[in-house]
């Protein structure tokens, strides 16, 4: 049976098109729950419900499965997906949302696989879901930690210790936060932080403790329509990117070059770093991410000729760019496995294999970077993945293979932070309120001599 034309109305319709999209169209969750919001017009409460139920399934998905499993005389992972998708769902809400009743999720659970699957597949629903039911806690309560598989589980707690390792993948009762990085500084950060509480009351807004720019947002909705966005007042950026780029310690009058610049929110906060006199090249792969830099740019008021665009492929080489650069930024393509509170969905996607996949892209990067540094020049190494593959091992690997790269700490106050081995960890661990940085990044600096 072929699905049709349709606008979910409801928070589970809603949660179980998102999951669906996610899990077997290879759609991103944050986006397609951003789209799926916006097309059902869900209230706030409503919105929150399909927010917690895609977010909360992806992160448990191994243990939902788990539960599944034993009562089909079929192969779970080939079964049709979208009754797949929505037992998955059914199970969450019942084994961890203790405010909805039993009798609400199996009702609109076999409706929504009737209207999509027909009465038989709604049938089977039905009957799986009535076992499921009766084994339902007494008392539902959330999910504690993301379900890992053993491999990155073992990969987390070898590169960060047991105790970090713990607060990386604990789940907190609120969906990850939006990050705001402020124009101005640290006056206009807490002006703005009070305009922006009195237009969402319902929101939760707090100052950032790692950035002096951060803004940290729960329960906002579309930044776009907050206050200051027209006037651009500020960019969304998580407070751990922030960090990163803070930690450079551009100068004015520098020329900076944001390797893998991506949609450019170093470059921006770099381009109001450097003044005018410094200048900011943004290089990714991917013109059209570089086209909204530009865009970005004038919105935020960022001077006409601060920033140039290129696109480069930097595994390949560095086109007709030579040693100019005062510092280099590289924020490396990798597996993003620090970013698995807010993309969940890499759970299911990621393999072992990945990693030294990405690490050989990551070196060769890094190569090209230390080609665009002048004498001096200090360079920084970036990845939002916490795995020593993907950090520590990659910067003695670049050692041994560059000459003339001393290791250097880096700057804006981060060099206290610095572990025992030269690197800098920024995450839960980092903040008094874990949930506020969810995101796990390594950076590593170095002067060119």
């Amino acid at each position: 049976m072929k699905d049709q034309p349709r606008v979910p109305r409801t928070a589970r319709e809603v949660a179980v098109e998102v999951l669906y999209r996610v899990t077997d169209q290879g759609a991103f969750a944050a986006a397609a729950l951003d789209a799926e919001l916006s097309r059902a017009r869900l209230d706030a409460r409503d919105a929150g419900l399909a927010t917690e139920i895609v977010y909360g399934t992806l992160r448990t998905c191994p243990a939902l499965d788990r539960a599944i499993a034993p009562l089909l005389k079929q192969d779970f992972a080939r079964m049709d997906a979208v009754t797949r998708t929505a037992l998955r769902s059914a199970v969450y809400q019942l084994q961890h949302l203790s405010r909805v009743p039993a009798y609400a999720v199996l009702d609109e659970t076999v409706r929504m696989v009737r209207a999509r699957r027909g009465p038989r597949s709604a049938g089977f629903v039905n009957a799986l879901l009535r076992k499921l039911a009766t084994a339902r806690p007494e008392t539902p309560g959330p999910a504690p930690r993301l379900e890992l598989p053993a491999w990155l589980q073992a990969g987390f707690t070898a590169s960060l210790g047991a105790e970090r390792a713990d607060k990386l993948v604990q789940i907190h009762s609120l969906a990850p936060p939006m990050g705001l990085r402020v124009r101005a500084g640290t006056e206009a950060r807490q002006a703005l932080a009070e305009r922006i509480q009195a237009a969402r009351p319902e929101a939760r807004v707090e100052l950032g403790a790692l950035s002096p720019h951060a803004l940290v947002l729960w329960r906002a909705g579309d930044p776009r329509t907050l206050p200051g966005h027209a006037e651009g007042e500020f960019s969304v950026q998580e407070e751990g990117a922030q960090a990163v780029a803070l930690s450079l310690g551009v100068r004015d009058g520098e020329r900076v070059a944001d390797l893998c610049a991506g949609h450019g929110g170093k470059s921006l906060l770099f381009a109001e770093q450097v003044g005018q006199g410094g200048q900011v090249l943004a290089i990714d792969v991917d013109e059209r991410k570089l086209e909204r830099v530009e865009k970005e740019r004038r919105r935020l008021g960022v001077p006409d000729g601060r920033i140039e665009t290129r696109a480069i492929d930097l595994g390949v080489g560095v086109g007709s760019l030579g040693a100019s650069f005062d510092r280099v930024m590289v924020d490396a393509p990798c597996t993003g496995l620090g970013t698995l509170q807010r993309r969940p969905e890499l759970l299911l996607r990621r393999q072992p294999d990945d990693i030294a996949r990405l690490a050989s892209l990551q070196l060769a990067i890094l190569e090209r970077a230390v080609m665009l540094l002048r004498p001096g020049g200090r360079l920084a190494f970036a990845v939002c993945s916490p795995l020593d593959a993907e950090g520590i091992e990659l910067a003695r690997a670049l050692e041994a293979r560059v000459p003339g790269l001393t290791r250097a700490q880096p700057e804006a106050g981060f060099a206290s932070r610095l572990d025992a081995d030269g690197v800098l960890r920024i995450g839960p661990w980092s903040t008094p309120d874990s949930a506020s940085t969810p995101d796990a990044y390594q950076v590593v600096q170095w002067l060119r001599t």
